[in-house]
């Protein structure tokens, strides 16, 4: 049971700073998991990445902030991915028809490349200009 006094601090607490700690807390976590399974100390780390013993205890002990490029550096060290950020969804711009006729386009591109160049260079050409107009 939470007392009043740690329950008004949480309600209080700005969003961010409540993002910020978990976030750094899921680092440092990640971070000591994979030392551990490298086998590797803090001190071997900070060798590897030409650093001081005391600044990777600051980092994992959350007395100094990870930049992204400490970040970066860790993550090409250690080999593991440490933060990720999703990759935006990009909807297609094109309906399924006009998808559906590339891919026929394609097809025929790759059946006739050798047969009848020029034959092919007018029907891709007229396909293009078909498809570029009944986009949507």
């Amino acid at each position: 049971m939470k007392s009043k006094t740690v329950e008004r601090l949480l309600n209080n607490t700005p969003e961010d700073v409540k993002i910020f700690v978990d976030l750094y807390a899921d680092l440092v976590v990640r971070i000591n998991q994979i030392l551990r399974d490298k086998k590797l100390s803090q001190k071997e780390l900070a060798e590897r990445l030409d650093k001081k013993p005391s600044e990777i205890s600051k980092w994992l002990n959350g007395d100094h902030n990870f930049t992204l490029r400490s970040l970066a550096k860790l993550q090409a060290e250690l080999g593991e991915t440490l933060l990720e950020v999703p990759k935006p969804i990009i909807n297609p711009p094109f309906s399924a028809a006009f998808s559906s006729r590339l891919k026929s386009f394609e097809a025929y591109t790759k059946e006739e490349e050798t047969s009848a160049p020029s034959r092919l260079i007018k029907w891709q050409n007229a396909e293009i200009l078909e498809l570029g107009t009944n986009v949507g």
